[in-house]
């Protein structure tokens, strides 16, 4: 009988790999393969898009599934946002190293802000985004951290509130070795916070982002999109969504 710890990681996580020695694809255009150390000794895989050069950047943290090149279009995305970019694959995903695990994915986001810290990029230069579950690794990285932003799209407020939609299979009442408790560290940010949520998530309801919104620090704002699911946001609000974003930033500037 399998272990309930990996049956749970079985339902989290759905990694893609990458062999070794494929580039990047051409919708990653200007794109640069980084490699980063966590504090396990896993070398993980990322992308990184240098320019323009002395811009803020954004550290995309990815939902469960795929890998970084196939996240790589959210580079068309916040283009307009004109920020640099850096796109994490986690334990066990793409070309990284290891397996996925909550506090292995805490390491990839850690080892990425440390990576653009020896840039000399000060901390209010960068943006931490985690789409999904990567908004669970963004709200513990960004805890008591003088961020530019966090902001947080499709995101849960921990696993136990969600977890009969993620873990259909899973029996009543057995605990869960993974938490992703952001709710419980949203209100140790130290920087403005973007909530982006689909009015009918279906996977995570959009209550999980009103939540999430409610125990946030000033300053904050809420984004719902109107007719987006899950995976689509971006997809249907349309040029609006990189304008609301840019529109935040500024605001919080």
């Amino acid at each position: 009988m399998p272990d309930l710890s990996d049956l749970v990681r079985s339902f989290l996580y759905y990694p893609d790999r990458l062999p070794p020695d494929m580039p990047p694809p051409r919708w990653a255009g200007g794109a640069k393969e980084v490699w980063l150390d966590t504090a396990d000794g896993t070398r993980i895989h990322a992308l990184w898009w240098p320019h323009p050069e002395n811009q803020p950047i954004i550290l995309f943290l990815h939902g469960n599934a795929q890998e970084v090149y196939s996240w790589s279009l959210i580079r068309q995305e916040l283009a307009p946002l004109n920020c640099r970019l850096l796109l994490i694959d986690y334990h066990g995903y793409g070309k990284s190293e290891g397996s996925p695990h909550e506090e292995g994915l805490y390491m990839d986001g850690r080892a990425a802000l440390e990576w653009i810290g020896k840039m000399g990029v000060e901390t209010s230069d960068i943006i931490v985004f985690g789409k999904s579950l990567g908004g669970g690794v963004a709200c513990e990285i960004a805890q008591d951290l003088p961020l530019r932003a966090l902001i947080l799209e499709s995101t849960f407020t921990s696993l136990e509130r969600v977890a009969r939609r993620l873990f259909p299979m899973l029996p009543a009442g057995i605990p869960l070795s993974e938490s992703y408790s952001s709710i419980d560290k949203i209100s140790r940010a130290r920087c403005p916070v973007m909530i982006i949520h689909g009015e009918q998530d279906e996977l995570i309801p959009v209550q999980e982002g009103l939540d999430l919104y409610q125990a946030a620090p000033e300053p904050k704002e809420l984004y719902l999109v109107r007719g987006a699911g899950h995976n689509d946001v971006s997809l249907v609000a349309g040029r609006e969504y990189s304008n609301k974003i840019s529109d935040f930033l500024k605001k919080t500037a």
